[in-house]
């Protein structure tokens, strides 16, 4: 076990470094002066010379790539081009509300269904195995972003009972939990359909094994065999799948987040798109990469801690 983990997070370091020269590269595709187009219309020969320096533009490639990735070592992702803060405090100061929103939606997510998953694999063929394969493919079927303006029509215009818009960090944790109904919501439902229809068939699988049948000609209890011996094994593949979610999840946020106008790292990315403004773009596309690489790694990792079973080599 040891050994793997090992392995798997040394190939984290070449999966971060092909990222980071990536990003680096994208400077070469902006059509004309990086410097000009940065600065759009209110670049002047003076401001335009001021970037250069600040951000190296001026050096040759090898010895920017340098400047960058010793930058990245030392947590320095740079200054916004606009606004004069670092990347790395506007990050700081975004990062939270999207991984509140990630980790809570993906939570909810993951209780619900894979407990829909698991019940209704136990009661094939019955009228609540059947409402929720229903519900599993309307959830998977409706795009987040469309889940979040349905979301808003119902309990914000229809019946306005949740607040629409913002955070909520100034009334305290009740304000920011109501604030966070609503996207979480819309983030989550479509996992909630993906992850119980995964773990039902898994789990189906799973009961016609022969332990299952020897269990229960051991006459052990129904309800141990389903939660403790099948689904043990049926939810290896969920894990997977929700460490590949987080990817999913920060692109949806994007979404969620400007809908719902909360000051997310989705949002502040997209605000930077607009604003050309390169440095923050590459730091919050670098902190994004980072968290779906450690939700995969740390999912690999979990499955020895499922089952133990399991052979790493």
């Amino acid at each position: 076990m040891l050994k793997y983990i090992i392995k798997r997070v040394l190939w984290v370091i070449p999966t971060l470094l092909g990222v980071l020269i990536i990003l680096f590269s994208l400077t070469y595709l902006m059509p004309g002066d990086p410097a000009s187009a940065m600065l759009g219309p209110r670049a002047t020969p003076e401001l335009v010379e001021e970037l250069n320096n600040r951000l190296h533009l001026n050096e040759n490639m090898p010895t920017r790539l340098g400047y960058y990735l010793l930058g990245v070592v030392k947590g320095d992702l740079g200054t916004s081009v606009w606004s004069g803060h670092s990347v790395s405090s506007l990050i700081s100061s975004s990062l939270p509300h999207t991984a509140l929103l990630a980790v809570s939606s993906l939570g909810v997510a993951a209780v619900i269904g894979v407990f829909l998953g698991a019940f209704s694999a136990i009661r094939q063929n019955s009228p609540i195995s059947r409402f929720v394969t229903i519900v599993s493919l309307l959830g998977v079927a409706v795009p987040d972003f469309v889940a979040a303006l349905l979301l808003v029509l119902l309990f914000c215009v229809k019946f306005p009972i949740l607040p629409s818009i913002g955070a909520g960090t100034d009334g305290g944790i009740l304000g920011i939990a109501t604030h966070l109904i609503l996207p979480a919501t819309a983030l989550g439902i479509g996992w909630v359909g993906y992850l119980s229809r995964l773990t039902r068939e898994s789990m189906v699988d799973v009961l016609d094994s022969d332990y299952i049948r020897t269990a229960k000609a051991f006459a052990l209890p129904q309800r141990s065999i389903a939660y403790v011996y099948a689904l043990k094994n049926a939810i290896i593949p969920t894990i997977t799948v929700i460490g590949l979610g987080v990817g999913k999840l920060l692109g949806g946020a994007v979404f969620v987040e400007i809908i719902f106008n909360r000051p997310g790292l989705g949002k502040m990315i997209v605000d930077a798109v607009y604003a050309r403004d390169f440095p923050v773009v590459q730091g919050g596309i670098l902190v994004a990469t980072i968290l779906f690489v450690l939700a995969n790694l740390l999912a690999d990792i979990s499955y020895g801690f499922v089952n133990p079973q399991i052979q790493y080599d």
